[in-house]
């Protein structure tokens, strides 16, 4: 009884403010601004992703007048018994390494040439964002007139040192020559970021690296790679995401020929939808392209989040 006086004189004299309807909160009007566009993003996000989803579980072609037959995962199966289509998750494989792995290397040293004559060559850093502002598809349209085998630039340089034509989107050479063009074009994008993070490496520790005896590679080794590892890794992680999904210099380029040697999978979802109108297997081939992206993108973040080498 006693504590119960107490609370009551101690809350006496206060004024007990009334309960705010949620409606009239000063909160609300925020949130329902907010919410509006969320779902609409939302709609627009999840209805194609559903559609495309219950397409790939069925057989669907728009040439057949029967409409589309449940089959489970009858489309799946095929992709993954089928040769062709190992042929085809084994080729992206091949493009992406071989890209990816260009610009890297290429943009690297880029990068450190950049940084090591920061100041003389500024007008040299303005030149690199050019190929980043120039349409893919205009890019597509540039490499195919060079790589023509009647009239091509590249074919018309080798005229000039006494070499005959090459094919370079034959059979032999066509994929080569797509990661190639598609390297050149991402390189610049590669060379900003790894610019960027050689620019935080602390200047002191190379100088105390050097007055220890470090010869130049083995601060680049030991020093400047692990110290820009997460650039890196987030460089790496951009790149192959883009590289997975490539088509519209590949189509540009071949169409994914010749006799299908740079048929990546991002072809062969729009040739199997599109080309063949088997709308089922073309849904079916999308989500193995973002499963594989997927699970690259988990290594990546695993890999970022690990203890640095430094």
């Amino acid at each position: 009884m006693t504590v119960t006086t107490d609370a009551a004189r101690r809350t006496e004299g206060r004024s007990v403010s009334p309960k705010v309807p949620w409606w009239r909160h000063k909160n609300t009007l925020a949130y329902a601004l907010v919410a509006v566009p969320l779902v609409v993003l939302a709609i627009a996000l999840l209805l194609p992703v559903g559609f495309n989803a219950w397409v790939s579980l069925h057989s669907w072609s728009l040439v057949d007048q029967g409409g589309p037959k449940f089959i489970g995962l009858g489309n799946y199966e095929q992709i993954f018994t089928d040769p062709r289509y190992r042929g085809t998750v084994l080729r992206t494989f091949v493009f992406v390494v071989g890209t990816v792995g260009v610009q890297l290397i290429v943009g690297f040293a880029m990068a450190l040439f950049l940084n090591r004559h920061f100041r003389t060559l500024k007008a040299l850093r303005t030149v690199l964002l050019l190929p980043m502002m120039v349409s893919e598809v205009v890019v597509g349209m540039a490499w195919r007139y060079m790589y023509e085998y009647s009239g091509g630039a590249l074919n018309w340089l080798l005229s000039l040192v006494g070499l005959g034509p090459v094919h370079w989107l034959g059979p032999d050479l066509a994929l080569l020559s797509i990661i190639f063009a598609d390297a050149w074009s991402n390189i610049p994008f590669v060379t900003l970021i790894l610019f960027t993070a050689l620019q935080t490496v602390p200047r002191d520790i190379l100088d105390a690296a050097a007055v220890d005896g470090a010869q130049r590679w083995t601060r680049l080794r030991h020093v400047i790679i692990p110290m820009v590892q997460p650039a890196i890794l987030v460089v790496l992680m951009f790149r192959t995401m883009f590289a997975i999904r490539a088509f519209t210099l590949v189509w540009i380029l071949t169409e994914g020929g010749p006799g299908g040697t740079t048929n990546l999978i991002a072809i062969d979802v729009y040739k199997s939808a599109f080309s063949n109108y088997n709308l089922g297997l073309g849904g079916a081939l999308s989500w193995v392209l973002v499963a594989i992206s997927l699970v690259i993108a988990i290594l990546y973040i695993r890999w970022l989040n690990r203890e640095p080498l430094y």
